[in-house]
């Protein structure tokens, strides 16, 4: 699951507006940029590891460009057969939190993730879908800590223009924490926690180097508390509030291969 919510979700607060619709309340917040550099090593078969590192931008700010946070991450996938395959991935998010006083600290949020993925084919397309689980050990506030589980659902198709490989791709993803026995006095959550929609075209120059240029809506569900004007007097209600960030990134990826040379083999896209 992208950082980008909840951790950097504050800072891009201060450029939302809102727009009111029955009783949820919709907010776009600034547009985010998320450019990330990726080191695959091919294993045997389609199994392979992964490095990349991304940070995620905040264009435009106050202050010009602001880097809200840096993302390190290791992983490893294992293919069972051609349809079945899983993995594990380990993160981490790292930013500076300002303080009062003028003072800031940095602070790093560690999450381990295990993951399952099924790929079906139809005709030329291929279509599949991952599920993952993750524990998010916040840097912050062990309050913060949580489990959270995810589904991801995408579509694609591999084809040739002269010498260079081209890959269009839609994928749409859901997520929600875990919640088992929740205080009662905890604050009221919504089903999900997050979604994302993901449109990308991959372009592949040759067995080792591939970079993807794609474009997202992450949105994160929430309940926001009431407010009120300086008399007292309720100016916006208490009630669902779905927050909607415009992403903007560029995968760029060099693939290695066990033994050197390059052989065949089915690789995902740089959306691992």
């Amino acid at each position: 699951m992208t950082k980008i919510f909840p951790a950097t979700l504050v800072l891009a607060f201060a450029g939302l507006t809102f727009t009111a619709h029955a009783q949820t309340r919709r907010a776009f917040v600034s547009t985010l940029l998320q450019p990330e550099a990726q080191v695959e090593y091919a294993l045997n078969g389609d199994d392979y590891l992964l490095f990349s590192t991304n940070g995620s931008i905040l264009p435009g700010g106050v202050d010009g460009i602001t880097v809200l946070g840096v993302e390190g991450r290791a992983g490893y996938e294992h293919f069972w057969s051609e349809k079945w395959s899983g993995g594990s991935n380990l993160s981490a998010y790292g930013r500076q939190l300002a303080s009062f006083g003028g003072t800031s600290k940095s602070v790093v949020d560690v999450t381990p993730e295990l993951f399952l993925r099924h790929w079906n084919t139809f005709g030329q397309f291929n279509f599949r879908q991952r599920l993952g689980a993750e524990y998010s050990f916040s840097g912050i506030d062990a309050r913060y800590t949580r489990a959270s589980g995810s589904l991801r659902l995408d579509l694609d198709r591999v084809f040739m223009l002269n010498q260079v490989g081209l890959r269009p791709r839609v994928s749409v993803a859901a997520a929600a924490f875990l919640r088992l026995q929740r205080p009662e006095d905890e604050p009221k959550e919504r089903v999900i926690d997050f979604t994302f929609a993901r449109a990308e075209v991959g372009i592949r120059f040759s067995p080792h180097f591939d970079f993807t240029p794609w474009v997202s809506l992450d949105t994160s569900y929430n309940f926001a508390l009431e407010q009120t004007d300086d008399q007292g007097r309720v100016t916006t209600p208490a009630g669902p509030l779905n927050l909607t960030a415009p992403v903007f990134g560029l995968d760029v990826r060099y693939t290695l291969f066990r033994g050197g040379a390059p052989y065949e083999r089915r690789q995902l896209p740089t959306q691992h």
